[in-house]
């Protein structure tokens, strides 16, 4: 569940817990008078899908606390900026489990600007003809459960053209296959770390501010939106500079020590 789930969830159920040690139970003129608003708005937004339906006692409709928390919570969200339309489709993503970002319009903040890697295509007798009789059925199927490969029909499909392509140059200039599975495993797992950190420093620093009593209004998401699209640039910037720092270093120190050995063996083998 996202901070957001989690946070509805805890805003909702405590406004219900002391709703219902108060007043178990409602009429639709106590609900609108406990919730500051009127049974018009109730009905609305019952037939909205923003509010469930009460439970019918013969004639009567019967609301619970749960039902007051919500209608505060549209309250809130209403004097946020927030639409009908998003206030429901909030509670839709919510209530489902689904990933809030896109309701809350963080979605292409999240996923970067421009549009996403589109998968390629490859025939089974591509791949044979690129790797020959070093691919076998335990590196395809290595390969897909890393998600480098899908089968698709008759067809593979490649999730990442780009990350294939560069596996591809890398194994036509001498790399084994499974020495490069290894290393992208390897490098998957050092990137996971690296994003894992960058994401809760900005989470801690520009977004849990905005989450610390009640959902921001719907401007605070917009600013907090271009923000996050200003950042990830940066952020790639940053990693990408630390990379081309840190290879320099890496090449020169193992080149050197490669090199240290091969003169250490001459000179030991001319003294003998």
């Amino acid at each position: 569940m996202t901070p957001t789930s989690l946070f509805l969830q805890r805003l909702l159920g405590s406004a219900a817990s002391v709703a219902a040690a108060a007043v178990a139970e409602y009429t639709v003129d106590e609900l609108a008078q406990a919730a500051q608003t009127t049974v018009r708005n109730v009905r609305a937004y019952q037939d909205r899908g923003l509010l469930p339906p009460p439970e019918r006692r013969g004639r009567v409709g019967i609301y619970s606390g749960e039902h007051l928390a919500r209608l505060r919570l549209i309250g809130q969200l209403l004097e946020r900026g927030y639409s009908i339309a998003n206030i429901r489709e909030l509670f839709e993503a919510w209530s489902q489990g689904r990933d809030l970002a896109h309701v809350l319009g963080l979605e292409q903040a999240i996923r970067g600007p421009g549009e996403p890697e589109q998968p390629g295509r490859l025939e089974f007798a591509e791949l044979q003809a690129i790797f020959a009789d070093d691919l076998d059925d335990e590196l395809i199927d290595r390969a897909q459960a890393m998600g480098l490969l899908q089968f698709a029909g008759d067809h593979l499909s490649v999730p990442s053209p780009r990350l294939f392509a560069a596996g591809v140059e890398l194994y036509r200039a001498g790399i084994p296959l499974p020495a490069l599975l290894d290393e992208l495993e390897s490098i998957r797992r050092h990137v996971e770390q690296v994003s894992t950190g960058i994401v809760q420093m900005i989470v801690g620093h520009l977004v849990n501010p905005l989450l610390q009593s009640a959902l921001p209004r719907a401007d605070q998401l917009e600013d907090l939106s271009t923000q996050l699209l200003r950042l990830r640039p940066l952020v790639e910037q940053v990693v990408e500079a630390e990379l081309a720092r840190g290879l320099p270093v890496a090449a020169n120190r193992e080149l050197s020590e490669r090199v240290h050995r091969l003169l250490q063996g001459f000179l030991q083998r001319s003294q003998g």
